[in-house]
């Protein structure tokens, strides 16, 4: 099998489960099983398995994600399927020769509530409209009139949206000052709590 042939196949199944996600979290079904992750090692990950992609489109995929940053306790399959989503979204409507960045802030930083990371995908795409920011995360809604490229099922922000907020943190829509779209979502940060010998240790409470 080509490598196109399983990234067409990866993406048909991580379809798939968006929609029985999807289904499962609005019947309060879905179980989230958070641990201890590193998110720099996500952001890479996501780098990696969309960067064929990328090469073909003639767009770079970039991780500016600090591993100084703190670590944030996550359902680490649900996130990495939330990044993936939002970059092959702005893959989708970056022009060639453009980046699509993926960055974080923790908090004391661009508003950063206290407890959690703030991850953004930032693209240089035609940008969103007022109207379609809040809307999008809805099913099956798009851009009128925008140019169909590479269709999905219409879930994927919507599946993003109650990732995050079932990690107790919410996703959002701003303009790109450069041009283009910033979708922000965030997610909690791992406790520490320092062990007897006053050396620190993560924990899941």
């Amino acid at each position: 099998t080509t490598d196109p042939s399983r990234r067409a196949i990866r993406k048909l199944l991580s379809r798939v489960d968006d929609i029985l996600d999807v289904s499962r979290m609005e019947t309060g079904k879905l179980s989230i099983d958070p641990d201890i992750t590193e998110l720099a090692t996500l952001a890479d990950s996501v780098c990696v398995e969309l960067s064929p992609l990328a090469h073909e489109l003639r767009i770079d995929i970039v991780s500016e994600v600090d591993t100084a940053l703190p670590f944030i306790k996550v359902d680490a399959d649900k996130v990495e399927r939330v990044l993936i989503n939002l970059v092959d979204n702005a893959l989708k409507y970056s022009p060639p020769d453009k980046k699509v960045i993926i960055r974080a802030y923790e908090p004391g930083n661009s508003d950063v509530p206290d407890g959690f990371v703030q991850i953004e995908v930032v693209d240089s795409g035609p940008g969103i409209p007022d109207e379609y920011k809040e809307r999008l995360f809805d099913r099956y809604t798009q851009v009128e009139g925008r140019k169909k490229v590479r269709r999905g099922v219409g879930l994927g922000l919507t599946f993003c949206k109650l990732v995050a907020e079932a990690h107790g943190g919410h996703i959002w829509i701003s303009d790109n000052p450069t041009g283009g779209s910033i979708f922000s979502f965030t997610v909690p940060i791992a406790k520490i709590t320092p062990l007897p010998e006053d050396e620190p240790s993560l924990t899941g409470d």
